[in-house]
């Protein structure tokens, strides 16, 4: 096994994808999705929430628990809401189409609010805050999910991590916010084990209940800002999950104590141009972006950064150096192109 990082390029490494989906029965068009959603994180360093959970998303067609042929339905459907099922099919295939709904209909009716239920992992949410942003809407999305995190004072697993993001339009482009009600992402953890790297003190528990910066002994995960991210998370839960008629907490903490992976999503979209010019809103965003940058700064700050701004820096750098796959990660993607009969990405 290689011991050094592997680079690749995002072309070679979306094709890799899409060629690994298809062998496991997905269409061409579901299977190019969800190999963007995926490339679209490494891209931005998300890297928790990019190629590494391929191999994870395999093991879900084999055991059954992600359906490849899943059919989505609209379960109800007026001018400004909708609900949309996505079958247990691919997550990020049922989000593209729910925020294409929602940015749809908030151009007729200005504002959009669709609900996504009983979908698999849907990845990193801030690609498709961004995807709407930069068809001129504000977006906001709440993710509710499998119970990783610890409710505040608890010692066990009992709300999800709950990522929210939000996105506006400005002149120099979406401003993306994408982030985690818990201390960090489950994301982190897959990327610490592919990496050989420790978690930071304070953000997981063991399995007993106890403090570990081990990711391979990390099972459950400790709130962002203790209460605040708890209480956020089950919010996150009611709007997204209990609303929508797919609870997922009390079904894995009650009598039913289920544990299939599920994941469900509340999408709002807000037409800019219902409420102001778009070119009146992004210059006012550009200039609050630009005072804020230019304030002082506290020492050992080199920079005040915005929301989504080292993503975007990071994303145009490895569009041309290319993506960094930690060494155990390639092996575990030699293996799949060997199963699989496909080709590995070409390595830069």
């Amino acid at each position: 096994m290689r011991k050094s990082p592997i680079v690749v390029g995002h072309e070679q490494l979306g094709r890799f994808i899409r060629d690994a989906l298809m062998a496991k029965g997905a269409s061409a068009a579901d299977a190019a999705i969800v190999a963007d959603g995926l490339v679209w994180a490494n891209l931005r360093g998300v890297d928790g929430h990019g190629v590494s959970r391929l191999p994870f998303y395999l093991r879900m067609i084999e055991r059954g628990e992600i359906d490849p042929k899943a059919r989505r339905r609209l379960t109800q459907d007026r001018a400004a809401t909708f609900v949309l099922d996505g079958g247990l099919g691919f997550g990020p295939v049922a989000m593209m189409q729910a925020v294409g709904i929602a940015t749809e209909r908030a151009r007729t009716a200005g504002v959009c609010f669709g609900l996504v239920r009983e979908t698999t992992h849907t990845g990193a949410i801030g690609r498709y805050a961004q995807w709407m942003a930069e068809r001129g809407c504000a977006a906001l999305i709440m993710g509710a999910g499998p119970a990783f995190v610890a409710y505040h004072g608890a010692r066990v697993a009992s709300i999800g991590t709950s990522p929210i993001a939000i996105a506006v339009p400005s002149g120099a482009g979406p401003i993306v916010l994408d982030m985690a009600t818990s201390t960090i992402s489950n994301g982190k953890i897959v990327q610490a084990l592919a990496t050989g790297a420790q978690l930071p003190a304070g953000t997981a528990l063991t399995k007993d209940g106890e403090p570990t910066t081990d990711p391979a002994r990390a099972e459950i995960l400790l709130p962002l800002g203790g209460a605040k991210g708890s209480g956020l998370a089950l919010m996150f839960e009611m709007l997204a999950s209990v609303l929508a008629a797919a609870p997922i907490q009390a079904r894995a903490l009650g009598p039913e104590k289920r544990r299939r992976l599920t994941q469900n999503s509340a999408i709002l979209a807000v037409d800019i141009r219902h409420f102001r010019p778009p070119s009146d809103f992004a210059r006012d965003a550009d200039t609050l972006a630009a005072l804020l940058k230019a304030l002082p700064r506290q020492q050992g700050f080199d920079e005040i950064l915005l929301p989504g701004e080292r993503a975007a820096r990071t994303e145009a750098a490895r569009r041309k150096s290319g993506i960094p796959i930690p060494a155990k990660l390639w092996a575990e993607l030699e293996a799949v192109a060997q199963a699989n009969a496909i080709k590995p990405p070409a390595v830069l």
